[in-house]
């Protein structure tokens, strides 16, 4: 059993369609394009170990991808999670480059391929607060005590890993992502008892996906932008012009005269993703730059989308389901 691993994070999803709709003149964008480039990076790397998982016992292990889980307190995000009936082990993913110094699970010192240090979290801290953190969630649900073992996976091979001084240590924990399978037979054969009932591993795994609450990132918030500074209309799914041009049932781009029916969906999206999940009809029309409410209207109903409210009040949900 596995939960599925995102491919495009609702994050970066949002901040795509920021910078889509956000002028190449803006401050910001230096900024956003930057978070965006991490992010892809981010994904890269953890998308390093969907290989190297493949080969675990798929009846034994179940794989979470980025649980977010609520502690009492706040909510906390493993990057990766794996139940057995022995033990759960947390993986946290690092996407670091160039060469790596560390001083046990003290300091740690990156040198880029430019020869600029620079000192980073110690990624050990991090992991050892959220174990802390899903023992806490796990004695909310009163259960029983299982061990929790982590390791700090570093996802690119060409990342070099050394000691900061000739007495420091590189904690045993931290390991490459190719090597990843290796270490959990070990640990397969460290931890041989069963401390979970089949029924027991069944309520930590329905239990996980129950809690599992996706991050909600405001990101016009995030980088201080108004929603008024948004590019509006219809981007060409061919050359990226705007504004399309609504002509009867299609939408014509006046660069390539490309001509396409459904190019308002990725418009509608954009609005899910920057301002919110529903819409009016007038706030439909402005940020598709259309100016009959009945056209509009026709556009709203023809996808489906649920309706709620009458008259002026009307909100349709940007529910695009498997579009």
């Amino acid at each position: 059993m596995t939960s599925k691993p995102n491919i495009e994070t609702d994050y970066l999803s949002k901040i795509l369609a920021l910078d889509r709709r956000t002028s190449p003149f803006h401050p910001v964008k230096p900024r956003l394009q930057d978070q965006i480039k991490k992010e892809r990076t981010g994904i890269k790397g953890e998308s390093a170990l969907i290989f190297p998982l493949k080969f675990l016992p798929g009846e034994d292990i179940s794989i979470f991808h980025n649980p977010r889980l609520p502690d009492g307190n706040d909510y906390f995000e493993i990057d990766k999670l794996l139940l057995s009936k022995q033990y759960i082990l947390m993986l946290e993913v690092k996407n670091w480059y160039g060469t790596l110094y560390f001083d046990g699970d003290r300091q740690v010192i990156r040198v880029g391929d430019d020869g600029r240090e620079e000192g980073l979290p110690n990624p050990i801290i991090q992991v050892k607060l959220q174990r802390h953190r899903l023992q806490k969630w796990l004695r909310m649900y009163n259960f029983p005590h299982v061990p929790i073992l982590y390791f700090v996976v570093i996802s690119f091979p060409s990342t070099i890993i050394k000691p900061l001084f000739p007495r420091s240590t590189v904690p045993n924990e931290v390991i490459y992502s190719k090597s990843l399978p290796f270490h959990i037979h070990e640990q397969n054969h460290i931890y041989t008892n069963q401390v979970l009932d089949q029924r027991t591993f069944q309520q930590i795994f329905d239990r996980i996906q129950a809690d599992h609450t996706p991050s909600k990132a405001d990101v016009l918030k995030k980088f201080g932008i108004s929603k008024n500074e948004l590019i509006k209309g219809v981007f060409c799914p061919e050359c990226a012009a705007n504004p399309m041009k609504k002509e009867h049932n299609k939408w014509l781009c006046p660069q390539c005269h490309h001509a396409s029916r459904s190019a308002h969906l990725q418009a509608l999206h954009d609005y899910k993703l920057l301002i919110g999940d529903t819409i009016t009809n007038q706030d439909a029309r402005e940020f598709l730059r259309i100016d009959s409410s009945h056209v509009m209207k026709r556009i709203l109903q023809k996808e489906g989308f649920p309706v709620s409210g009458k008259n002026r009040w009307q909100k349709y949900t940007l529910d695009f389901g498997d579009r």
